[in-house]
């Protein structure tokens, strides 16, 4: 009846729930569709998709894997990493997964794909801090698709350039450094003692935490100001 639908799709939207949120409040289905879709052209959305998903809204039960897939392969792909296609990674978690994926950021999760997403955020943070964003190609640019698919492959390299950026931004910003260093240590030290911090292949669920955990880890930045530098002016200023 109509009050069992009605509530099928509120508990779909609250699965979507993420922060910062799309600009859409309630974005339709549609809409998430066409984020699946290269080139964002609805003629290229898997066949079969919309009514898949739409069945499983209503029926209550877990939603396509095929819509994972495919955000991840635009992610992948384009490395546009935005609150409608982590929204829909996150409610395919929570459905077909049972993992309770935050909405904002954890800095308690120790999920491995959720760390190294976080990690690769604060990578990409040092890199603009050290260049700028007008550079040709950002880290993200480069190695999205592989560091969250084949951490090992990539992540060495990083972290070998990331000292360079950091030696870089210590010289402007002695106090910028030190806010990037310890975000890299916290969320390093969650990760299993001992354990190889980079696993040589991620499946499509550590995928996905890892888009959300550089989702939430790279608003995170615009969020709130860095400590360390401000206390640092602050006493230049005495």
């Amino acid at each position: 009846d109509f009050g069992t639908i009605a509530k099928r799709y509120a508990e779909h939207h609250a699965r979507l729930a993420i922060d910062p949120p799309p600009r859409e409040p309630a974005p339709s289905m549609w809409r998430l569709l066409v984020e699946t879709a290269t080139l964002r052209k609805s003629e290229n959305i898997q066949p079969n998709l919309a009514g898949q998903w739409m069945r499983a809204i209503l029926t209550d039960t877990p939603y396509p894997l095929t819509l994972l897939s495919s955000v991840i392969t635009r992610l992948r792909t384009d490395h546009e990493v935005n609150a409608l296609r982590v929204a829909t990674l996150k409610s395919v978690l929570i459905k077909n997964f049972h993992v309770e994926a935050p909405v904002s950021l954890d800095p308690t999760c120790k999920d491995p794909g959720y760390l190294l997403g976080r990690l690769f955020a604060v990578y990409e943070q040092a890199q603009e801090a050290a260049l700028g964003r007008n550079i040709n190609a950002t880290i993200k640019d480069k190695f999205y698709g592989a560091a969250s698919a084949q951490p090992r492959k990539v992540f060495p390299h990083i972290d070998a350039n990331a000292v360079n950026h950091l030696s870089k931004v210590g010289k402007v910003s002695p106090g910028r450094r030190v806010n990037l260093e310890k975000q890299i240590s916290v969320i390093m030290e969650l990760m299993e003692p001992g354990a190889d911090p980079y696993p040589a292949s991620l499946p499509d669920r550590s995928q996905a935490l890892f888009a959300l955990g550089y989702y939430h880890q790279r608003n995170d930045f615009f969020r709130k100001p860095e400590k360390p530098e401000t206390a640092e002016a602050g006493e230049a200023a005495q």
